[in-house]
């Protein structure tokens, strides 16, 4: 009787402890590439360790390098917006320019061309733009860009992907089960959470 008794105390105490291991770490969710509790407090890197060990299939290396995968992503995003932006702007003075030098082209050329045709001389009117080249570098970082963010948006939604993934994963495997019967050593009481 008194085996018994212990056997229940120790079984009630493992079940309650069970339940808060299960209701610190089972509804864990991600803020960017960091895990937070269901309680709202962030997981450091030994917690995450320790819990991504306890679920087959998922490992601590592969929780860092989809973190980084998410942050260069993110990165290259926010690196490529701003090249572009840069590159419209630069594109946009160039337009001006070249559309302002061109109207004062055309001025200048309309006010001589008389005059050179009164006096019999051929003027030599080169138009040679000096916006030409802040067009094209416009052009050529806007382009840039274009591709970076295209990249960036595919590196960014595939290791966000992954990572809800992980975390999915941990928390359909997370609940607390207890079971008696054939375990991996023999008969017996296992607790798994």
């Amino acid at each position: 009787m008194k085996r018994l008794v212990l056997i229940l105390a120790f079984a009630a105490i493992a079940i309650t402890n069970a339940c808060q291991a299960d209701a610190q770490y089972n509804d864990i969710y991600r803020k960017g590439a960091r895990l937070y509790s269901s309680d709202g407090t962030r997981l450091s890197p030994e917690q995450i360790s320790a819990i991504f060990q306890s679920t087959d299939g998922l490992s601590y290396r592969d929780w860092v390098k989809n973190s980084r995968g998410f942050r260069a992503g993110k990165g290259l995003l926010i690196a490529s917006g701003s090249l572009t932006g840069a590159g419209l702007v630069t594109l946009g003075v160039g337009a001006v320019g070249l559309a302002v030098e061109g109207i004062a082209f055309g001025i200048g050329a309309g006010m001589v061309a008389p005059i050179a045709a009164a006096t019999g001389e051929t003027p030599e009117i080169t138009y040679d733009s000096k916006f030409r080249g802040v067009a094209i570098a416009g052009l050529v970082m806007s382009a840039t860009g274009m591709a970076g963010l295209i990249t960036g948006a595919t590196v960014y939604c595939v290791y966000r992907k992954r990572l809800n993934g992980m975390v999915d994963t941990y928390n359909e495997t997370a609940a607390a089960s207890l079971s008696f019967g054939m375990q991996r050593n023999g008969v017996g009481l296992s607790l798994n959470f």
